[in-house]
């Protein structure tokens, strides 16, 4: 089988990612696009942008977020803070978040 064939992903398997984690198919019957998900911000990086919350979910589970999907314009989070957010699938078919809203 050539190449194009496999990154298609036409022979079954699994095509790495710019990563070389191996992507797999995006379940999108798992999540609604417009379902509001309550978790943690568990980690921030104020000068990148970027960070990570843990949604409360049975298994708990961690997506990343950019600071540009904070709705208040404000730019920046302290970690612990809860907040509420929906998700949209990424480029690499993982899930992140799409907008983040600050409770509290």
């Amino acid at each position: 089988m050539g190449w194009f064939a496999r990154r298609a992903g036409r022979d079954g398997s699994a095509v790495a990612g710019a990563d070389g984690r191996p992507r797999a198919p995006f379940p999108t019957a798992l999540f609604d696009q417009n379902q509001v998900i309550e978790g943690e911000v568990v980690s921030f990086d104020p000068h990148v942008g970027l960070g990570a919350v843990r949604l409360d979910l049975k298994p708990p589970r961690e997506v990343r977020f950019h600071c540009i999907t904070i709705d208040d314009g404000s730019r920046t989070i302290g970690v612990g803070r809860r907040v509420t957010v929906r998700l949209k699938p990424s480029f690499g078919g993982e899930l992140e978040v799409a907008a983040l809203h600050k409770l509290g």
